[in-house]
């Protein structure tokens, strides 16, 4: 945009502060400007003018006629084509110059690399392509392979999954295993529910509610299960009468059969008539004994 409305030699800055130097670093996107510090505040609000009409997409009021490139100039910028040799990405003369196999254009291998590292480092820089004007061929695996290196290129191929799962919500995921790379495919909401069996770390996922593979268990159960585990327990104790909590540790016990001496996993030994609790069997049928004048119930 600086060279679209301040010419390629950047002429528009002299022809309204002929006494400012002005200097465009393309590759590296740096400005420097020597002159005063009144010059030097003109040129950064003219800069600044310039920024927020990108970020609006506003036209640039410029403070004169004169300032900006010519129209040629403009439209070479517009068509990447500000000479035969001039990288579409940085607009410069091509330096260590990389010519792309899928489609024979050449750009400055520095250029093309940091192509690589911006696509890695977000989601909008996928599919990797050309960028010559109304060329659009993706980069091919030979191409990457001698721009970065294979530590990097691990990076981008893991960015570029990133990519493709986020830009298709809803029909692929992640396994949800902690730094696990492998993706599943969600199933539809009316398709039979199928795990999927990670071969990276082994774990078993409902394709349609995306926790832990439940079979005979409906998702909307299971998922009613895992948000309150002990609800379940509640419903399946209602009504049931050999069913009580030891009044040691409160864990439920139910008893199927025999006399109403019931050891719990605890270690503490319960009277089942009356939820006593003892520390040895002894003592339990000593008060069953007393208390109860029977080890059973009797109808």
């Amino acid at each position: 945009k600086t060279v679209e409305n301040f010419g390629v030699d950047l002429e528009g800055f002299k022809t309204v502060m002929p006494s400012v130097k002005v200097e465009l670093h393309k590759h590296r996107h740096i400005l420097k400007v020597w002159g005063s510090k009144e010059d030097k505040r003109r040129v950064e609000g003219m800069i600044s003018e310039l920024i927020t009409s990108v970020k609006h997409n506003v036209p640039v009021h410029l403070p004169s006629e004169n300032v900006g490139g010519s129209k040629d100039d403009n439209q070479r910028v517009a068509d990447n084509e500000l000479s035969m040799d001039a990288c579409a990405i940085c607009l410069c003369e091509t330096e260590d110059p990389f010519k792309l196999e899928s489609c024979g254009h050449i750009f400055c291998r520095a250029c093309l690399v940091d192509q690589c590292e911006v696509a890695t480092k977000s989601y909008d820089g996928f599919p990797v392509c050309c960028l010559k004007t109304g060329c659009k061929k993706p980069f091919l695996i030979v191409d990457l392979k001698y721009l970065v290196s294979n530590e990097k290129l691990e990076d981008l191929f893991s960015a570029s999954l990133r990519a493709f799962v986020a830009s298709r919500a809803g029909i692929y995921r992640f396994c949800p295993t902690p730094d696990c790379r492998s993706i599943y495919q969600v199933a539809a909401p009316d398709a039979e529910t199928k795990p999927f069996v990670c071969g990276a770390c082994y774990v078993e996922i409902c394709t349609k509610c995306h926790l832990e593979y439940h079979p005979f268990i409906s998702c909307e159960a299971y998922r009613e299960y895992k948000e309150d585990p002990d609800a379940t327990l509640l419903e399946w104790r209602k009504g049931k009468e050999n069913v009580k909590n030891c009044p040691s540790c409160g864990y439920t016990v139910e008893k199927a059969e025999g006399c109403n001496h019931v050891e719990c996993r605890c270690g503490c030994h319960i009277c089942w008539a009356c939820l006593a609790n003892f520390k040895s069997s002894e003592e339990c049928y000593g008060h069953l004994r007393s208390a109860h004048q029977s080890f059973v119930d009797i109808v």
